[in-house]
């Protein structure tokens, strides 16, 4: 078709209509030439109309494009007056670092491909400008300008001007470019006159003849850099992959039709499409920071369209007003009706007002309800819900569900099923999580795992940094009478070939005394300000976990004796606004003290340092810890985690002093595995050799069981009882 053959209107404007649809795809997929002036060369893989590329291609067709290269504030400030050849050499290193990135990045390696194939073939030529002294010469003042021609093999033109926010995916059904009015040349006197200028406006800029505007070609590194990733072989392929991925990410999107919606990454609709090929049943066992929360709001979406009703539970009132914000936000425009269960909320209990709202509905607007466990698992609340396949059920850190409370929850007879958590599998819990599993289904393939997110850019890589410390010796003899009561204890459930009634608690609780001390060992204070005194700078923000409220109070006060400013304290007992407090310390940056209220739930990706003082060999505790410090924020480059590590003295020839040696070493070699320097992972192997330990194994079973659950299944590495089931 040419270009008059469409019926394309005056103006566009979203969400009224479908630009991508209604203009832009039509629009290229009918010329020969396209001249854009867009904005940072690594947004013009945005632009290039996916589906209806390879038609222009095959066509002969041409793009002609204009954009800034991305610089830094220096940068800026060094290229104060404009042009030079110091900026070209600038400008041309900016653009092949952006590129690299691109071909980095989880999203947009493939279409970066393509605009590399296409750069060599010659169908794309690009050239960069800024604005030069004539127009002040302003630091930051960039060539922005958003204008396209577009020509068929008639002669017939269009010119476009508008937001034209083009954003990956851009230019799938739920395109993000938001208005535009469009010129016809064939349509009237005015319209024509209105392409001829935009034409001769384009054309002045592409000659470099524009007053206040330096138009150059590109530099040679930058385009070196770009077609050196050309394959003129596979990018046709790519192309259709590429559009395969756009349609499939509209598909699962929560917020589809929403100008600037969140669309999936490509590990979030293969954890769906997985999902949905297994049933609709199992667990995402993804990172912490992922993504978890908004793949779990894109199979919520689809749910809706289902006419089902979810029922999201989580493990805490923290969580659920984070879940409550994020569930009103995503589906503002569908008319979402929320009920909301536990943390106050008790609407549920009034008329048997739970058995209503949650009845199959085939009509009205979508409805949902939202739960606490301890809610949820009240005899009331599973009386009241009405069960059946058109009940969804969605659980955010679903390890939870596996404690003896929280499995009544597993008499539920739903339909679809899908639990969230980066750690499924229960420390020392094999009851617990063989049940989880059950439930559900199982671990959806495959995990998502930190070394994956890094991969991906869905976290920040990071280096990590262990300090030793030993027990005090008053610390050690209550450690080794511990250990011998433990001992006695459990020799005696051994040989009775049973639990005596309350020996099970007893048991736990030695546990749980025996693991404190070292969470809390006296020397960890002092190193603590040693630590964030030597490496802390203003405006970073660090985190400071803490075993118990006791250490948080000497820390503070020890960090604050150094002089360090904006010590924060963040748990559920402290004084004050916690909410102002966060608030604060992401405006300002300083160092938040805390204890456990962080490991699930609270997100400060800003985040950049972390100094882990409670020690566990929970993985689900120290996985999450670690994700905290590792979300993306903006300008975040690389975090850094410092952790302290308890080591035995040397002449204690004690059995059980090793154990300690292999849960302190087990936690530190699977946070060091996948630091960026790995001699922090060699260090810990040579103490673990020193000590005659299998540094291998000591990941498979150095781990305690989860403190504040009902699991106890503590391994006793170093005796060949088998653990009690208490």
């Amino acid at each position: 078709m040419r270009l008059r053959d469409h019926p394309f209107k005056r103006a566009y404007h979203k969400p009224e209509d479908d630009i991508a649809e209604g203009f832009y795809l039509p629009a290229v997929r009918s010329s020969l030439c396209y001249d854009r002036a867009v904005g940072f060369f690594s947004s013009t893989v945005f632009l290039l109309a996916w589906p209806s590329l390879k038609t222009f291609a095959a066509a002969g067709g041409r793009m002609r494009l204009i954009c800034s290269p991305v610089l830094s504030d220096d940068d800026h400030e060094a290229l104060r007056e404009g042009y030079s050849d110091k900026a070209e050499a600038t400008a041309g290193d900016s653009i092949a670092e952006a590129f690299q990135r691109l071909l980095a990045s989880e999203g947009l390696q493939k279409p970066a491909v393509v605009l590399a194939s296409l750069v060599a073939a010659g169908v794309i030529e690009c050239k960069i400008a800024w604005v030069g002294p004539e127009a002040g010469g302003r630091p930051k003042r960039l060539f922005h300008d958003k204008v396209g021609i577009l020509r068929d093999a008639d002669g017939d033109q269009i010119a476009f001007k508008g937001s034209m926010n083009e954003t990956w995916p851009g230019l799938a059904r739920d395109g993000n470019l938001e208005s535009v009015d469009v010129f016809a040349s064939w349509r009237d006197e005015g319209e024509l006159s209105r392409v001829r200028d935009e034409a001769e406006y384009f054309e002045r800029l592409w000659n470099d003849d524009w007053p206040g505007v330096t138009v150059r070609p590109f530099p040679e590194t930058a385009r070196s850099a770009i077609v050196s990733a050309a394959d003129a072989g596979r990018w046709p392929d790519f192309v259709d992959e590429i559009c395969l991925e756009l349609e499939k990410a509209a598909r699962w999107s929560a917020e589809a039709g929403k100008a600037d919606g969140r669309t999936p990454r490509p590990h979030q609709v293969v954890a769906l499409e997985a999902w949905e090929a297994g049933g609709r049943r199992g667990i995402l066992k993804h990172a912490t920071g992922s993504g978890k929360t908004f793949t779990a709001l894109c199979a919520i979406g689809d749910s809706f369209r289902r006419r089902e009703m979810p029922l999201v539970l989580v493990p805490s009132d923290l969580l659920l007003r984070q879940w409550e914000e994020e569930l009103r936000t995503t589906f503002s425009g569908i008319g979402l009706q929320l009920m909301i269960c536990g943390g106050g909320h008790d609407r549920w209990r009034q008329g048997a007002g739970l058995r209503s709202w949650t009845r199959r509905h085939t009509d009205g607007p979508p409805r949902a309800v939202l739960a606490t466990l301890q809610t949820a698992s009240r005899d009331e609340f599973r009386a009241l819900c009405v069960q059946g396949e058109h009940l969804f059920m969605v659980a955010d850190e679903a390890h939870r569900l596996g404690a003896m409370a929280a499995r009544r929850l597993f008499d539920l007879d739903t339909g679809p099923r899908l639990g969230l958590s980066a750690t499924p599998e229960r420390a020392g819990d094999p009851e617990g999580t063989a049940a989880l599993m059950a439930y559900f289904g199982g671990v959806v393939p495959p995990p998502f795992s930190l070394e994956d997110a890094i991969r991906a850019k869905a976290l920040t890589p990071y280096a990590y940094h262990v300090h030793m410390v030993r027990l005090d010796h008053d610390e050690r003899d209550t450690w080794n009478q511990l250990t011998d009561r433990f001992r006695r204890l459990y020799a005696r459930a051994a040989a009775g070939g049973n639990l005596e009634e309350g020996l099970g608690a007893r048991l736990k609780l030695l546990l749980i005394q025996r693991a404190r001390i070292i969470k809390s060992a006296r020397a960890k204070t002092p190193l603590a300000a040693e630590v964030v005194g030597a490496h802390y700078r203003p405006g970073q923000r660090w985190i400071v976990y803490c075993d118990d409220q006791g250490q948080l109070r000497e820390v503070k006060a020890a960090l604050q004796a150094k002089g360090l400013p904006d010590v924060h304290e963040y748990h559920s007992a402290m004084p004050g606004d916690r909410e102002r407090t966060l608030e604060l310390f992401n405006e300002r940056g300083g160092v938040v003290v805390s204890i456990r209220c962080l490991d699930e739930g609270v997100d400060i990706p800003t985040v950049s340092h972390a100094l882990i003082l409670a020690s566990s060999r929970n993985p689900r505790e120290f996985i999450q810890r670690r994700g905290r410090v590792l979300r993306r924020a903006p300008g975040k480059v690389l975090a850094y985690l410092h952790d302290v590590v308890v080591t035995p003295e040397p002449d204690d020839d004690d059995a059980m002093g090793g154990s300690v040696l292999k849960g302190e070493l087990a936690r530190a070699i699977e946070f060091g595995e996948h630091a960026i320097n790995p001699a922090a992972v060699a260090d810990l192997k040579r103490i673990a050799a020193a000590a005659g330990l299998d540094w291998s194994a000591l990941t498979e079973n150095g781990f305690e069981a989860d403190e504040d659950e009902d699991a106890v299944g503590d391994v006793i590495a170093d005796s060949h009882l088998e653990t009690p089931n208490v």
